[in-house]
């Protein structure tokens, strides 16, 4: 067994020589935030972390979005667009294919309604995680007319069956819409008159139910715009859970429509579906002017939410020409494609530079995290890189870990992310914690400084791949661990003691587990080191 290491007194720790900066994230962690962090995390352990549907409502709407497309095209080729016509072929289609025609069009209906309810479940986990404002306001306004365009194309889209419901909608949509100044009520006789429903007219609606659809199709482009690499397509283990899922629901409920439109009765006791056609059902149970104040509202609050948080914007990293030699590292690592490229213009040999869009900096510092120019071991009296955070100089972080390695020699480096558990909450005698924007802030080589300089054993504590705030900060860090991205750690390093472990935030367990496992002799470690 190792000889344990001589510990001072305690009191020998309590001050130390350069303070820690605060963490950023602490005041943002609302009831909401934990009890949907709980739920996750439950939902991670029955399906695992990968395919875990709660951390893919994005890509999962999508993939409604997809089917739903795919389904409408082949109603498409089968639908008849004249008036007379539409109610029958729909009905010729369920019941001539019943195990074809019938379960398209099922699967049509069911996908649409899951398109509408995963859209609101992903908007309301957002908003419990606090992604919407400041650098994300643009992809959650962008956001909030894909449910104006969702909802005015599920409404379309029951106006075409012409069956009862139709005749409603076409009703409700009438006088909700004949409410505005500049209608007026003869909009409504030219929807429920049977002189009005002519061919043309379910024309005009097969047009506007597909291009209501490619707009929302340019929509979600907009709404991704933002990001690098974003999450579309889920994990194959959920497609395909959601793809059975979905047949099961066809098969025992297949999608049916009701009687044949009949404009000289008004109809009584239609199945409603609450996720699109609510507005209307509101208008018809109240009046039009409640149901317009109601969506309006509803519609300006989340547009409006982006500015409604004091919480200050984090400082966006800046350039320094002088350290800069154009090596595209932070172009390629930043998730917000907030960094570009463009040629240089000064004397330097190097032919580009880095450039920092401002608006669209989430103030990470993964960008610093991949310059080489951050390595802690340049003998420079200042560590000055290539591009930095002004208010988190990586210089700082060297300098505070020389100064807790000169007074604690021998202890262990916890590397952690202001996101994700809180490191100083772990803080022991042979303990160095250090937290940073986030974990791939923290170049490699950091590592290796810190051994070469006196530690035990380096554990990067990270909020873990499938719950990182920046998205890729867990992800890169490993590969870079590993030598699977640049910049790595060095392959004569990598025998060192260096940990990662997956701490998300309020998981200081796992940070005390992973330390006691490094305390050990190698053959009895429980986490894996690099």
């Amino acid at each position: 067994m190792r000889t344990p290491l001589k510990l001072a007194p305690a009191t020998a720790f309590v001050s130390t020589p350069t303070a820690a900066p605060p963490r950023r994230a602490a005041a943002r962690d609302h009831a909401a935030a934990r009890a949907l962090r709980a739920l996750e995390r439950g939902f991670d352990q029955v399906f695992g972390a990968a395919a875990n549907p709660l951390r893919q409502l994005g890509a999962l709407a999508f993939l409604a979005f997809c089917i739903a497309l795919a389904s409408g095209a082949y109603l498409y080729v089968a639908f008849d667009t004249s008036a007379a016509g539409a109610h029958r072929s729909i009905e010729a289609l369920s019941t001539g294919q019943p195990w074809l025609g019938g379960i398209v069009r099922s699967m049509h209906r069911y996908s649409a309604d899951s398109f509408a309810l995963l859209t609101a479940l992903h908007l309301v986990c957002e908003w419990a995680h606090g992604r919407y404002h400041g650098f994300r306001w643009f992809s959650w306004f962008t956001g909030v007319p894909l449910l104006l365009l969702l909802m005015a194309g599920g409404m379309v889209g029951y106006w075409l069956v012409a069956d009862t419901r139709a005749q409603f909608v076409a009703t409700a949509i009438g006088e909700w819409v004949g409410w505005l100044p500049g209608f007026g009520a003869a909009l409504t006789r030219d929807f429920v008159t049977a002189e009005a429903i002519s061919d043309r007219l379910f024309s005009l609606l097969v047009f506007l139910h597909l291009g209501l659809a490619l707009l929302l199709l340019l929509g979600t482009w907009v709404h991704l715009l933002r990001l690098v690499r974003p999450q579309v397509f889920v994990a194959r283990a959920t497609a395909g859970g959601t793809a059975v899922l979905l047949l099961a629901l066809c098969l025992v409920a297949p999608a049916a429509s009701t009687a044949p439109a009949d404009f000289a009765q008004a109809p009584r006791n239609l199945p409603i579906d609450w996720f699109y056609l609510a507005p209307l059902a509101l208008a018809q149970a109240t009046s039009p002017a409640l149901s317009w104040i109601a969506v309006g509202a509803v519609s300006v609050v989340l547009a409006l939410l982006p500015w409604t948080r004091r919480t200050p914007r984090p400082a966006p990293v800046v350039v320094d020409p002088a350290n800069c030699n154009g090596c595209a590292r932070c172009f390629a690592d930043c998730p917000y494609g907030a960094v570009v490229m463009a040629p240089r213009t000064d004397a330097r040999k190097y032919k580009s530079i880095a450039l920092v869009d401002a608006d669209l900096c989430a103030g990470c510092g993964i960008c610093v995290g991949a310059c080489p120019s951050s390595t802690p071991f340049r003998s420079s009296e200042t560590l000055l890189s290539g591009i930095d955070l002004p208010g988190r100089p990586i210089d700082q972080l060297r300098t505070r870990l020389n100064a807790e390695l000169a007074i604690r020699p021998g202890a262990i480096v916890v590397l952690g992310c202001d996101e994700g558990a809180d490191v100083n909450a772990v803080r022991e005698r042979d303990v160095i914690p250090l937290s940073a924007p986030c974990l791939a802030y923290v170049p490699p080589s950091f590592a290796e400084y810190a051994i070469r300089h006196g530690a035990r054993a380096v554990l990067f504590a990270g909020c873990g791949e499938h719950e990182c705030a920046f998205r890729f900060g867990s992800r890169f860090t490993a590969d870079r661990l590993h030598g699977e991205r640049e910049p790595h750690l060095r392959a004569q390093a990598r025998g060192l003691r260096v940990a990662q472990v997956d701490a998300g935030r309020g998981r200081q367990a796992r940070i005390a587990a992973a330390l006691a496992s490094l305390r050990r002799p190698p053959q009895e470690q429980t986490h894996a080191v690099v």
